[in-house]
């Protein structure tokens, strides 16, 4: 079962970061974590994490030689590991739930390897199960999925035919997310027009789906924060004359969904 879910972990992970790497030292952290737990690495532990202590040392390693690896990374101090639980819960909050399932039960597996959960391991393993239990603001997901995304999809109508651009911008103020376009593109006339549209992003092998209708707003507030970020693009729009129009999406329903066709409803 342990390694089983491992490959899983792991390939989700490696889909999360953006180097392949970091998803496999996300995944390494977790499993360290859960060793470091209670400040000891037991003969049953070890047994089970052979494989990577022998690839951190580079050749076949003893118990008494891992345990000497155990106390130079520190893992002996689990005061010292409360940066790497912050990593954690953040890593947590964005993968599947699929995969936040498979990374408690790979850590309960590491913690009761020698047949017991003490209680610091315990608190341990609360720490990652407590998020999940956290209702998360819809919105925020949203966002974050789009900065993870970098760069998504607008589609609009042009009459009876789809119109695709791809956008980059957005913007999260009182709750709820903001996206902006030239008042003298097509894409806003066409919003002008059909205010139904749609927005698609994704990251590894998810995929958000986001319609609605636009809702455009005169808040003085958008364009200066606009500013703040990309001060080249709008000198650029007030040297030419053109504004910029801002809309949020009301109505309609959000989802991500995998390549296996899985969905998780948002609303």
């Amino acid at each position: 079962m342990f390694n089983d879910k491992s490959i899983d972990v792991m390939a989700a992970l490696i889909d999360l970061a953006a180097d392949g790497k970091d998803g496999i030292t996300a995944y390494m952290q977790f499993i360290l974590a859960s060793v470091a737990a209670d400040g000891e690495l037991s003969e049953k532990e070890f047994e089970l994490l052979k494989p990577f202590f022998d690839k951190m040392a580079g050749k076949e390693v003893t118990y008494e030689e891992a345990v000497e690896i155990f106390k130079k990374m520190g893992l002996d101090k689990p005061d010292a590991l409360k940066n790497v639980v912050d990593v954690m819960v953040d890593i947590i909050g964005l993968v599947s739930e699929d995969t936040k399932a498979d990374i408690v039960m790979l850590c309960l597996l590491v913690c009761a390897i020698d047949g017991e959960v003490s209680q610091k391991e315990k608190d341990w393993i609360r720490q990652l199960i407590e998020p999940l239990t956290i209702e998360v603001d819809v919105m925020d997901y949203i966002f974050d999925f789009l900065d993870r995304a970098k760069a998504f999809i607008l589609a609009t109508t042009d009459g009876d035919q789809p119109r695709m651009r791809v956008l980059g911008l957005k913007i999260r103020l009182d709750g709820d997310i903001y996206f902006g376009v030239g008042t003298f593109k097509d894409v806003y006339k066409q919003l002008q027009a059909n205010p139904k549209c749609e927005i698609l992003a994704s990251v590894g092998m998810e995929f958000l789906r986001w319609d609605g209708k636009a809702v455009f707003t005169k808040d003085e507030r958008l364009l200066p924060i606009v500013e703040n970020m990309m001060p080249q693009l709008v000198a650029m729009y007030k040297q030419m004359g053109w504004e910029m129009g801002f809309f949020k999406l009301e109505g309609g329903s959000a989802e991500v969904v995998n390549v296996s066709n899985e969905k998780k409803k948002l609303f």
